[in-house]
């Protein structure tokens, strides 16, 4: 799937990007002449108005708007004017170097220009919004709120946004540390961190505090409620990172698929199985290790933490490797980087510490108890001790108590 992300990974030297914004997104639909006499406004005073375009809010306007910016970028795709990322009214069109382009710039040369894909279009008559969206092709580039550098390959938020975002987050732990909020309020700032994880993917894991704790609201907009320890805790952890000046997310291209075959299972009666590349690893629990909050999905999901921490052992870094694991739990944990479990969410952000620093991409797949290699050795039954893996690590602080033996 194309994302920014990936696009800009990978841009060869000379890529160039341009954002267009569609004024008035969902306001601009002309109306069939037909549909008029059903599409009224009421005014202030109390009188109907008939509307000749969408109004914001009407259930097929978003739709048709879209349909109008598909058939904009179906055109340039069928004029060679590609690739293209859409995301509602934001359009971001990219230009790669070519040996006899008509357009020149800084050395290189390409087939069209910001006024010349806008000519491809014209008979559309799109309403550009004059000030957002850039105004010309650069490397440097705007797309969603957010600065891709194509040179650099980073993203990053932009200084006077990061600041928007900083005095949100420290008027939250100001005003309500200790005091009551509104549901309202945690869906503000919930909603306005969730949009930063694109550049600060560590947030990922602070954001199930907030998520969790809006759910004790049960939709009640008038209830309050005094917000968590957890909660400010993590509020303080986006205080610290939006306040770096200089903070940007490096974007690399994915690397090769490894061929090291990974699975890991987990009963409660024994421990942990691993096995990577035909060799395995055991992890036997002490009898004390179930608290509230430890169950089979946080033992499922410390099995993929420990294959991260083998294969940072390892030495591997810079691949893509697959992991097989029976629970859809921990699959879905791990998918997005987060959990509303406590427990499963620490073992979720430790692992991609791991992968984050070593630039290692993992796909969880699920593979049935029956056919996992995994189970039998999460079960007690051990392989042969030459097939043991010669790698380990030292367990998390707060694990040591977790595990009676490692093999």
């Amino acid at each position: 799937m194309l994302t920014c992300q990936s696009q800009v990974a990978v841009a060869p030297p000379g890529t160039q990007a341009c954002t267009l914004d569609i004024e008035k997104f969902h306001r601009t639909c002309p109306v069939l002449p037909d549909h008029k006499p059903w599409i009224v406004l009421q005014g202030c005073e109390g009188e109907f108005y008939i509307d000749h375009v969408h109004p914001f809010g009407l259930s097929s306007a978003s739709s048709n708007s879209g349909m109008i910016a598909n058939a904009s970028v179906d055109i340039w795709i069928a004029e060679e004017v590609e690739p293209i990322l859409k995301f509602e009214d934001d359009l971001k069109i990219f230009r790669f170097p070519v040996e006899n382009g008509a357009f020149e710039e800084n050395g290189y040369r390409y087939h069209y220009d910001r006024d010349e894909i806008l000519r491809r279009i014209a008979l559309l008559q799109i309403p550009w919004h004059p000030e957002k969206g850039d105004p010309y092709f650069s490397s440097v580039t705007t797309f969603i709120g957010l600065t891709w550098d194509l040179v650099q390959r980073h993203v990053y938020l932009p200084n006077q946004k990061r600041m928007k975002f900083l005095r949100r987050v420290q008027t939250f732990i100001a005003s309500f540390n200790r005091q009551k909020c509104t549901l309202h309020d945690i869906d503000k700032i919930h909603g306005s961190l969730c949009y930063l994880t694109v550049v600060y993917l560590g947030g990922r894991s602070r954001l199930p505090s907030l998520s969790n704790f809006a759910t004790k609201f049960q939709g009640n907009d008038y209830v309050e409620l005094y917000p968590p320890r957890s909660l400010i805790t993590d509020l303080r952890w986006w205080e610290d990172i939006l306040s770096k000046e200089d903070f940007y997310r490096q974007l690399t291209p994915r690397g090769p698929a490894s061929n090291l075959c990974i699975y890991t299972d987990a009963s409660t009666s024994w421990g942990i199985g691993v096995i990577i590349d035909g060799r395995w690893k055991a992890f036997r629990l002490s009898d004390n290790w179930k608290t509230e909050g430890r169950g089979i999905c946080w033992l499922e999901t410390l099995g993929v933490e420990f294959v991260v921490h083998l294969l940072e052992a390892m030495g591997i870094s810079n691949c893509q490797v697959t992991i097989h694991s029976d629970n859809q739990g921990t699959i879905g944990s791990m998918g997005k980087g987060r959990s509303p479990n406590y427990h499963i969410n620490l073992s979720v952000r430790r692992s991609y510490s791991v992968l984050l620093a070593r630039s290692i991409t993992p796909s969880l797949v699920y593979v049935a108890s029956a056919d996992n290699p995994a189970d039998p050795i999460s079960r007690g039954e051990l392989g042969k001790p030459g097939d043991i893996l010669d790698a380990a690590f030292e367990l998390p602080e707060e694990l040591t108590d977790v595990f009676a033996y490692v093999y």
